[in-house]
């Protein structure tokens, strides 16, 4: 127990320092962290909104967009930081005692704080702009949701970070077919009003999966015939469980 209480407590000051500001120029780190992607979305929700008028569900374009939107960036930012803190795990195990999926595990609970953190600015503003309730309905499904998108950042963090150590023409071809998530993920849409030949092939992507159980968090009653359950979690399991063995059956070459 008191070795697990000593992870734990690794972990977790691990996480607090990717809070704390290392120079005098990120001073201000802690505001930017909630800050800055809070305004890039705050960007895309105002143009998008814009374009597209009227909302696919609900009252508010505004909200409907931001449900999606913030959960693919929380996605596509964390399952990125994972890469890079595997790639760079020769450089903290060199300084200190840091495992090899520590500070991986860090990056998850630092990414899940910082989007639930910047997705309650972009509430409070949409509340300010429209004066609609950003309450949401089953609150326990939204931290589901936030919780269930981090640990698929992590799955798939990890295979990025195998993928460019060792399958470099991988990774290109994953950032090559995500670029257009935007489109493929239901954040312009409900996926449960597309035609069954377009809805059965959008449901393999998982980030589809963790958008609907978002929103059916925020909204009450909303219309998910697409959500599985047992998909998304078993995707997540199995991306986390091959990305872990492949790392560690190479932990030689990672801590190099």
């Amino acid at each position: 127990m008191s070795h697990l209480a000593t992870r734990l407590h690794l972990i977790w000051v691990l996480t607090w320092l990717k809070f704390l500001p290392r120079t005098r120029r990120e001073s201000a780190k802690l505001f930017w962290i909630f800050a800055e992607p809070a305004g890039q979305l705050a960007v895309l929700i105002v143009i998008f909104t814009y374009i597209g008028r009227s909302p696919a569900y609900g009252t508010s374009m505004a909200l409907f967009l931001m449900t999606g939107i913030v959960m693919l960036n929380f996605f596509s930012v964390g399952s990125q930081m994972i890469m890079r803190s595997m790639l760079q795990t020769s450089n903290r195990v060199r300084l200190s005692p840091i495992g090899l999926f520590h500070d991986a595990l860090a990056s998850t609970i630092f990414k899940t704080i910082t989007a639930m953190g910047y997705t309650l600015v972009l509430l409070i503003g949409i509340a300010a702009v429209q004066n609609i309730s950003i309450i949401p309905e089953h609150p326990l499904r939204v931290l589901e949701a936030f919780v269930t998108c981090g640990l698929l950042g992590l799955g798939v963090g990890l295979l990025r970070g195998y993928a460019t150590r060792y399958l470099p023409i991988v990774e290109r071809i994953y950032a090559t077919l995500t670029r257009g998530m935007i489109f493929i993920s239901g954040i312009f849409y409900a996926p449960s009003f597309l035609p069954p030949q377009v809805r059965d092939m959008l449901v393999y992507n998982p980030v589809l999966h963790v958008v609907e159980l978002y929103r059916l968090g925020v909204y009450d009653q909303y219309p998910s015939i697409v959500y599985d359950e047992t998909y998304l979690r078993l995707f997540i399991l199995f991306t986390i469980a091959l990305g872990t063995t492949l790392i560690w059956r190479n932990r030689a070459s990672f801590t190099e």
